[in-house]
This record gives C-alpha cells, structure tokens and sequence, in this order.
C-alpha cells in the first residue's frame, strides 16, 4: 500500500503522465510509445518513480510486468487526477442546447417589459434547459453582482470609479410624452405652456425612498423658470397606459416604452417641448464574469437582440 508522505513540490507532474501509461500497458516500451518517450526515457522515469513512491510499482514475472498492490491502489485516483487536470488546462465550451442552470439578471420593469421577451424568446430556442430569475435593481445589488448571486444588471446607473465592474451600452434612449388617444393636446401638440398647464405623472427610480421631490424633467423646467404640478408618483411603468386613457395625465418616459404602450393601448405619444437630451442604457457585469463562456454567450445574445429594439 502507498502509505508514505510524498512531497509535492518535488514531484514532477508530468511523470504522473508516464505513471499512468506504465500502469495501463505494464510494458516499458508500449507505456513510451503511448506518450512519445523513448524506452530509455520511461525507464529513467520508472526509476524516479519507484524512489518517489519507495515501491516497485511493476515488477517482473513469466507473464509481463506485474502492478504491485501500490501500483494498483494509485490506477483509479491517477486516471481522476489527470482528468481533473486536463479539464483544468483545457478552455470551457459553453454548449447552449445543453447547458443547465439559471441566470438570474437585475433589472426594473423597463428591462422586463422591453428587453426581457426577446431575451427569453431567444434562450428558448437556443438554450431551452436554462432558466431565468429576475431580481428587482436595489441598493446592494452591486454587491450581489461582485459575491455571483447576480449575473446581469440592466439600467442607467453611475458606476464605482473602477475596472471592478463592467458594462456595455446596449442602446441610446430619449424621452417622448403620452396622453390618452382623445385628449385635445393629442391634436394640437405640446408647448412649454400647455406642458406645464397639465397635470403630471412621474416614474420614481429604482426603490428611492423618500421618492425624489426633482426629476430631471423638472430640472430642466426649473432652468426654463417653470414648474409642473406632478399628481401622481408610481414606482413602475407597468400601470401608465392603464391610468393615462383614464385621465388628463402626461407621463414624459423613455420613448421606447412609449411607442411600445401605444402598440397595445389607446394613448398617443407627443414630443417634448423642452429639450431632454438622451442616456445610454447599460448592461452590467463583475470584471470576474468577463471571460466566462456562460456569460460571453449572454452577453452577445442579449447585444443582438437590442440592437433592433
């Protein structure tokens, strides 16, 4: 039995390498011919291999070269080793129609509404065993993205000063109005006076609370010497188009969940009268994800699927 401490640091790995081929062939020159040495160079490793192991390993008799009972004990654990170290050394392939698991993303319910159904169309169709959850934007979730709990952020946010984290901007967003289909400033259009005349409704960011008494709208308003009266304060998208057809209300919110609602609902989407420039909208990662196959192949779906948003 193989039962003395060996020390690691000097014992060459790669006569684990000739260990195993003598072991399977228990034949010098074939053990050599299977990994490219010559029967001179595996039987000088043999030889270091006995001293290392202070066994015989293989031993001679009238049938070949017989395993010792050390050389037995070692022939299942080595054959685990070098297969462990071979998928160790070896790039991962990431193989979507078999892959397994769930990607959990943080997103508000922008993401969900607008990007989320043409991502999990396409993880359907190429990766159908994997599985999504979807975590609310919160205040530790930088954290959660840094410990693995989260893979994917999604939103405009302002990174740490840092290479810790990574991001992508998947798309440029503006901001368009949306009133129901019938009221009267649907005709006319929107000026600085009848924008401010009406009653408003805002979106809070993430989970703020307090809510936040100035958005950007009402900063550029303020620049203007103006004010809007705001009626109403949600902290999600998903009821707008429900509350606009039901009142006078004007929600301004990123064009692309404008046009959006209005596919599906009777509202119609104005243009600003004040100038409210444009965001990036960013997808987020941890620096340690960066290379990882999983999210390589992620990352590339989710960047191909916005592109046409």
């Amino acid at each position: 039995m193989c039962m003395q401490q060996i020390d690691l640091a000097q014992l060459d790995l790669n006569l684990l390498v000739v260990l195993y081929a003598l072991l399977q062939e228990r034949n010098v020159t074939n053990a050599g011919e299977k990994i490219g040495l010559s029967q001179s160079a595996t039987s000088h490793a043999l030889k270091r291999l006995r001293q290392v192991f202070n066994d015989p390993l293989l031993v001679r008799s009238n049938k070949g070269m017989l395993l010792t009972p050390c050389g037995i004990e070692l022939l299942e654990p080595l054959e685990k080793i070098l297969l462990n170290i071979e998928q160790l050394i070896q790039p991962t392939v990431f193989e979507p129609k078999t892959a397994q698991g769930t990607i959990h993303l943080a997103v508000s319910d922008y993401a969900t509404v607008l990007i989320l159904p043409m991502v999990l169309k396409e993880i359907s169709q190429q990766a159908p065993q994997m599985n999504l959850e979807c975590h609310q934007w919160r205040g530790e979730t930088l954290d959660l993205l840094r410990d693995g709990s989260i893979d994917l952020g999604f939103g405009v946010h302002n990174l740490p000063e840092t290479e810790e984290f990574k991001s992508q901007k998947l798309f440029v967003e503006d901001y368009a109005c949306v009133v129901r289909a019938d009221h009267p400033i649907a005709q006319t259009g929107l000026t600085v006076e009848s924008y401010v005349a009406l009653p408003h409704g805002f979106i809070t960011p993430g989970n703020a609370i307090p809510t936040p008494t100035k958005t950007h709208v009402d900063n550029v308003l303020s620049n203007l010497g103006v004010k809007r009266r705001v009626m109403l304060k949600l902290p999600h998208f998903l009821s707008v188009p429900t509350i606009v057809q039901q009142t006078d209300l004007i929600f301004t919110s990123p064009r692309r969940i404008a046009k959006l609602f209005a596919q599906h609902t009777n509202i119609a989407v104005l243009e600003p009268p004040i100038e409210l420039g444009q965001y990036n909208y960013l997808m987020i990662w941890h620096q340690r994800c960066d290379r990882d196959p999983l999210h390589i192949w992620l990352r590339s779906l989710i960047t191909q699927v916005t592109g046409c948003i």
